[in-house]
């Protein structure tokens, strides 16, 4: 990869923790690394109130640092630094062209249902035209045999999904492996007719089907990565993340326009209870 980590900065522990983790994914992907702290706008303060230059100084000069450490840390990494004035989220979103990839710290305790998005990150997440890295501020330290798990849905348009997670995956020579969860209907299993076996099996061996082609055609984009696929039952968000506590990276998929600004409760629910970094990838 070629193209830029984007890290949102400011002077929490998240910041450092993000940038920290863009650094080495940058540094073994051969990527550059952007600060980007952003001055809010627009707001109104009492004149001669000098704690908003203080609090901004403090901010500025944590950015600093962390560009410096960064440098210091991996030797002939390129790190930019930028400040710029405006609402927080609509400054991120625009900091990520194209070829760019957003990463944001978020909050939280330590605990498997602990862990808390901010709003800022919850909103960049759910709007960027671009993939978004959340890493938590305690995100679990990727371990050898680790591997990048996918998290698809062959009925639609996962393509943009395992392309990042093989990608990724081949850069850091790790395995890809591509997890669809199926949740049978409700009906099944309540009501006066049932279905019978040989209907359940005959949709499980239809998404087994669709889940294999398309990791098959995602494979030949990328054929010097070793893949796996998994097709299990159970409540999606659950299934992922238990699949994700080996994993280096969690790659999840949000869809483009929906009715409202939000991840889809799948994504919604990763990113909040993964120990590790977990990529929210927009597609149709």
């Amino acid at each position: 990869m070629t193209s830029s980590l984007i890290v949102g900065v400011d002077s929490s522990d998240a910041s450092l923790g993000a940038a920290d983790w863009a650094g080495s994914e940058a540094a073994a992907t051969g990527r550059s690394v952007r600060l980007v702290h952003v001055r809010p706008g627009g707001f109104w303060r009492w004149p001669g109130d000098e704690r908003v230059d203080e609090a901004e100084q403090d901010a500025l000069q944590a950015m600093k640092w962390f560009a410096d450490d960064l440098r210091r840390a991996h030797r002939g990494l390129r790190v930019d630094v930028e400040t710029v004035t405006g609402p927080v989220d609509r400054v991120l979103l625009a900091s990520a062209d194209q070829d760019g990839t957003l990463v944001l710290g978020t909050r939280g305790s330590g605990g498997f249902a602990a862990l808390l998005l901010g709003s800022v990150a919850q909103s960049v997440a759910a709007q960027a035209e671009t993939p978004v890295i959340l890493v938590p501020q305690q995100a679990a330290a990727a371990q050898p045999g680790y591997r990048v798990v996918a998290g698809v849905d062959p009925a639609g348009d996962c393509r943009p999904v395992l392309d990042f997670a093989l990608r990724n995956a081949q850069d850091h020579g790790v395995v890809m492996r591509a997890v669809h969860v199926w949740q049978p209907p409700v009906p099944w299993g309540a009501g006066p007719v049932q279905p019978g076996e040989a209907e359940r099996h005959e949709v499980e061996h239809h998404q087994v089907h669709a889940l294999r082609e398309a990791v098959a055609a995602a494979h030949a984009r990328f054929p010097v990565v070793e893949s796996t696929s998994a097709e299990l039952s159970g409540d999606p968000a659950r299934v992922l993340v238990e699949e994700a506590e080996k994993a280096s990276l969690l790659v999840v998929g949000r869809r483009r326009h929906r009715p409202v600004s939000a991840l889809g409760p799948v994504a919604h629910a990763a990113v909040h209870y993964s120990r590790c970094p977990v990529a929210v990838v927009p597609h149709w």
